[in-house]
């Protein structure tokens, strides 16, 4: 679920960039396809591939994303079923029942295992039409794209929290008369 959250923001940047619009993703079924879609064509657009390798590369690609998705999905549909909100905070951890909590932790090593699955699918496939240094290529660029969407997402916070203090602002404790206790 961090991951499509990261993919959302580096998507939402890089549309910027490029004059496009997107909505703020909440990696549901169609935020997340449409985030898929813009880091498709980040990689399109930035990663240099023969004729002979792009119909191998995009089929290993698009099934990488398949089972990325497919994780994610099947991740949240068990965290609804054990009464959990897919969105659940660290701090609010705290508030779960015992059950819940063992719950979200199985689900969460159980997505990264699919996803750690579904990548070495991945660069198994991809090493089979790639050289080792388009295969190193490929790998930076994915990470200088997760980078851009967690860079956005903390200004994205950072602004958000800025402006919850704008409209909330915190009483001072230095601004409240001193009372003395006899």
């Amino acid at each position: 679920m961090l991951f499509c959250l990261l993919l959302g923001f580096a998507a939402m940047s890089m549309a910027q960039e490029q004059g496009a619009t997107t909505q703020k993703s909440k990696c549901g079924s169609q935020d997340c396809q449409t985030v898929m879609k813009l880091k498709k064509e980040y990689i399109e657009t930035n990663f240099t591939l023969t004729e002979e390798q792009k119909v191998p590369f995009w089929n290993a690609f698009d099934a990488y994303a398949k089972a990325e998705y497919d994780a994610f999905q099947k991740s949240r549909e068990a965290m609804n079923a054990a009464g959990i909100d897919h969105h659940v905070s660290a701090d609010s951890i705290q508030y779960l029942s015992d059950q819940q909590i063992v719950s979200l932790y199985t689900i969460r090593l159980e997505t990264r295992r699919n996803l750690l699955e579904a990548e070495n699918a991945f660069l198994k496939a991809i090493s089979q039409c790639l050289s080792a240094q388009q295969v190193n290529e490929y790998f930076q660029l994915e990470r200088k794209f997760k980078r851009s969407a967690a860079s956005h997402k903390k200004n994205a916070v950072s602004k958000a929290t800025s402006a919850n203090k704008e409209k909330c602002p915190q009483k001072s404790m230095e601004a409240a008369p001193a009372k003395s206790v006899h």
